[in-house]
């Protein structure tokens, strides 16, 4: 029995699918390739194993390309989704000044153009995200079905937590508030936090996911005869 082909191209719900699972999985993954290591940032991962620096690397060239493929409903989407492209491949390929500071000799280090370019790129990274569950809530807030609603719910959880993750790392930044006490950790849970947030978010838009998406609405991939 012949069968029909599967669509020959990526949709865009495919690829936010992919997306969101690699964004939920990365703090994880990177964490356990690191053995013996309480890892105080995800990018200081790139310095430490081989895997873990590969699959750094490696997750987050697949997302660039597929925002860098991404459009959206408008070409301010378009554009955004570009923008936020080039940043994450600069998060990549610019590695973190994660050792500044943390010498044995106790001397300070500078802060290189390279770390600069990777920090300024994390955060535009984590503002254009924070944008788009915006984007995707006021989507689902004009429509009027119960799943959308908790969609609309979803992306704003998502978009709180993401703003909330930056505004947490800025006051340890400035000093404003002492973390040490907590943990020591702080960045890691910050850039796991906006990661879960941003996986959760561009898993619920890919309207590949039941209960949030009503049956006319969820994208299938369907196998037919000719």
């Amino acid at each position: 029995m012949d069968r029909k082909p599967l669509d020959t191209e990526i949709d865009h719900h495919t690829a936010k699918f992919i997306v969101g699972f690699i964004a939920l999985s990365l703090a994880i993954f990177t964490d356990l390739l690191t053995p013996g290591v309480s890892i105080s940032s995800i990018s200081l991962s790139y310095h430490l194993t081989d895997n873990a620096r590969n699959v750094f690397v490696g997750s987050l060239c697949v997302i660039s390309a597929f925002l860098w493929s991404y459009n959206g409903y408008s070409l301010f989407q378009a554009v955004l989704s570009k923008i936020a492209a080039v940043a994450v491949a600069a998060v990549a390929f610019f590695p973190c000044d994660c050792f500044t500071g943390r010498f044995d000799d106790g001397a300070a280090r500078e802060a290189t153009m390279t770390g600069i370019v990777h920090t300024a790129s994390a955060i535009s990274m984590f503002i254009i995200l924070a944008i788009f569950c915006w984007l995707f809530y006021l989507r689902a807030k004009g429509k009027n079905s119960k799943e959308a609603k908790v969609r609309g719910l979803i992306y704003r959880i998502c978009a709180v937590a993401l703003v909330g993750a930056m505004a947490v790392q800025l006051l340890d930044i400035l000093n404003w508030v002492d973390f040490s006490g907590i943990t020591q950790r702080l960045t890691y849970y910050v850039e796991a936090t906006g990661l879960f947030a941003f996986g959760v978010a561009w898993l619920t838009a890919s309207r590949m996911l039941p209960f949030i998406t009503n049956e006319d609405e969820r994208v299938k991939i369907e196998i037919s005869e000719r």
